[in-house]
């Protein structure tokens, strides 16, 4: 009977736990939307971040993804940090957001990483999980405990409009944003997916009606990798409406 009232005592914290963070999202998300509705954003933001694939050579995103080569045709798999070919097989359709973290650290000046490494780092603080060899998408939560490890804060947006994603980059942060993968313009996913692909926002331009981004599997021929600039109407197509901001951590 004593450890039957144990479990019916947990789940009801675990339940009053998930409300908890339900409304605290809640309530980050609503301070953004009054705070981007009543506060001025610069007119245009162009941060100069330095691009990372997530392939370890980025003429292969297109080569694996659009020409169907194989993913062990990479000749620089082992730039990613993998220790073999098989390892890089496994993770490199994965990392976007490790892409998008690497491109982070360098532009705060917290250092270099392979992608890969950071993902195998990643994976053992819950920001991804394992099950029968397939990895799952990266844990938002997850990930803001884990990147404090690397001397940068996280927020996590999961109600994330255009105007308040133009007001987070007018305060010296960069957004990493849930888009449609098919935002490279190259179908891969259905046109109806909300999400499943990470890119790194770098910057607006209110005059020109555009905003530009980092896509760590974008195609090099097209140039929709680095700095891809597409108008906001195109933008919000392909956006997710959720993201993460990404800042220094004194």
């Amino acid at each position: 009977m004593h450890s039957f009232l144990i479990d019916i005592s947990l789940d009801i914290l675990i339940i009053i736990m998930r409300i908890v963070r339900k409304i605290s999202q809640e309530i980050t998300n609503g301070t953004l939307y009054l705070k981007s509705s009543l506060l001025p954003h610069a007119p245009v933001i162009s941060n100069n971040v330095t691009f990372a694939s997530q392939f370890a050579n980025p003429q292969w995103a297109e080569k694996i993804l659009k020409d169907k080569l194989s993913k062990t045709s990479d000749p620089d798999w082992v730039q990613s940090g993998a220790v073999s070919v098989e390892e890089y097989e496994t993770w490199v359709t994965t990392t976007c957001g490790m892409a998008c973290t690497v491109m982070a650290l360098d532009y705060f000046k917290k250092g270099t990483c392979q992608t890969i490494m950071l993902a195998k780092d990643a994976l053992t603080h819950q920001v991804y999980h394992e099950h029968a060899g397939k990895l799952s998408n990266m844990c938002y939560r997850e990930y803001v405990h884990w990147v404090k490890k690397y001397h940068l804060s996280a927020q996590v947006y999961s109600k994330l409009t255009l105007n308040g994603l133009k007001y987070l980059l007018s305060n010296q942060v960069l957004v990493m944003v849930s888009v449609n993968p098919n935002i490279r313009g190259y179908a891969t996913a259905s046109k109806e997916q909300v999400g499943g692909h990470l890119v790194l926002v770098t910057g607006y331009n209110d005059t020109n009606g555009t905003i530009t981004l980092h896509n760590p599997s974008g195609f090099v021929s097209s140039n929709t990798h680095y700095n891809h600039t597409m108008d906001y109407r195109y933008f919000e197509t392909y956006f997710a409406g959720r993201g993460i901001t990404l800042a220094n951590l004194a």
